[in-house]
């Protein structure tokens, strides 16, 4: 599956203008020159899905790729790709490297490693927890993930709820559950479109 991948990555290099400044400036303030860091072992098995908007902070148009553009840059958080809902596709860290998408985190038993980042690729989908996800979404998120798997041994898919849920704050690995990408996301469907399976 031939896929066609915007860079965008979240570093000073880049000048894009994100609500009437450049990205690049948004990352100065932060006192960094990139939204990464190096991976200890350089070993990527696992992709994380995770879904973004900008609802809390415009939400009259929750999915304004600046805005959410924005709340990387400001909170200081990263993924390595993003895929908005017309389906198009923007790398924001270099595979890599480690992007900061998943912050307290433990893999689903019997695996149970800690630091998902670590070794781990983050894709946010642009959606609500009551949003759904779009055919084009679904499309690119297979694509996407065929196109990972050429360059990484890809073991494990999980969501963000997997590995930062309630078994991750009981740990004290964080102090809030995540919710994405959620019920509303369809695995069965993503699976199949990824295998390039029938779909039912």
């Amino acid at each position: 599956m031939a896929i066609n991948i915007i860079q965008c990555f979240l570093n000073t290099e880049n000048t894009i203008t994100v609500l009437g400044s450049s990205l690049a400036a948004y990352i100065r303030r932060q006192n960094m020159s990139h939204l990464w860091s190096e991976r200890e072992k350089g070993v990527v098995d696992t992709v994380v899905i995770h879904f973004i908007s900008a609802a809390d902070t415009r939400p009259e148009t929750p999915y304004h790729l600046e805005s959410i553009l924005a709340i990387f840059c400001t909170y200081g958080v990263s993924s390595h790709y993003l895929v908005d809902r017309e389906g198009v596709v923007r790398q924001l860290v270099p595979e890599d490297k480690k992007a900061w998408h998943c912050g307290g985190s433990i893999m689903p038993e019997p695996d149970s490693r800690q630091g998902v980042n670590e070794f781990s690729i983050g894709i946010e989908l642009v959606a609500q927890v009551d949003s759904g996800y779009t055919d084009a979404q679904y499309d690119s998120l297979a694509s996407l993930c065929c196109d990972i798997e050429t360059r990484w041994n890809i073991f494990s898919y999980v969501g963000h709820e997997d590995i930062a849920g309630s078994r991750a704050v009981a740990l004290g690995l964080r102090s809030d559950v995540k919710p994405d990408p959620g019920p509303l996301f369809n695995w069965k469907h993503f699976y199949a479109l990824k295998n390039n399976l029938p779909i039912s």
